[in-house]
């Protein structure tokens, strides 16, 4: 099992080793795919300690939300063509 939010949590992986990266303890696991990654160890329930997935928060943007999201890009794709920041045709 791994981290409540990642997506390969509930899955059973097949441990091969530990590993310390940067003082991190690490597992090494062999993924779906057959490759081989390497996950936090204190992300899974290796010691024991039992985690619940949780489902992913989608954001989603009202009508109005798009439109305010919209008109900030426009002043900010406006901001940058007045400073001198746009590209040039070649």
């Amino acid at each position: 099992m791994t981290l409540r939010v990642h997506p390969l949590c509930g899955q059973l992986l097949r441990a091969r080793s530990f590993r310390r990266l940067q003082g991190e303890l690490m597992l090494a696991v062999v993924l779906p795919d057959g490759s081989v990654g390497t996950i936090p160890a204190a992300a899974t329930d290796v010691f024991g300690e039992e985690q619940r997935c949780e489902q992913p928060v989608a954001a989603v943007l009202s009508v109005d939300g798009v439109r305010r999201l919209r008109a900030l890009l426009a002043a900010k794709s406006r901001g940058s063509q007045s400073r001198g920041t746009r590209r040039r045709a070649a």
